[in-house]
This record gives C-alpha cells, structure tokens and sequence, in this order.
C-alpha cells in the first residue's frame, strides 16, 4: 500500500513541476522522484543506518510531535 507520505510528496512534486514544465513533463519529473525514493531508500538504510534513521524520523514527523521544530531564521 502506497504510504501518505509518499502520496504527499508525489503531489508536492507534481504541483512544482506543472508551474515549470506543464503537465506532461510533470508526470515524468514525479514518476523520476518518487521511483527514485523507492527503489533508494532501502539502499541508502543498508549503507547509512543513520540517515535512514534521520529520514524516517523526519517523516514520521516525530520531531513537530515533541515540539523540538527548529525555530526559523
């Protein structure tokens, strides 16, 4: 099943690249991204535990749930 996370960013990507490249473009520049965090993330876990980690903290949006957000500027 196809995580909201991944659904978010999909979207997210889709809407940036419409601006740029209309909407046929679009679809290929998000097929690219979300393919590519696919098929990496799982690598990227076996190599580098730690960023792993970090990335699926951040996801998980543990950090906003603690209210440890950085402060901006």
């Amino acid at each position: 099943m196809i995580s909201l996370q991944l659904l978010g960013t999909a979207w997210t990507v889709w809407n940036l690249a419409r601006r740029r490249v209309g909407p046929v473009g679009a679809l290929l520049v998000t097929a690219v991204v979300i393919g590519g965090l696919v098929y990496l993330r799982p690598r990227l876990g076996e190599r580098f535990p730690a960023l792993a980690g970090a990335v699926m903290h951040v996801e998980r949006g543990e950090d906003a749930e603690r209210g440890e957000v950085a402060p901006s500027g």
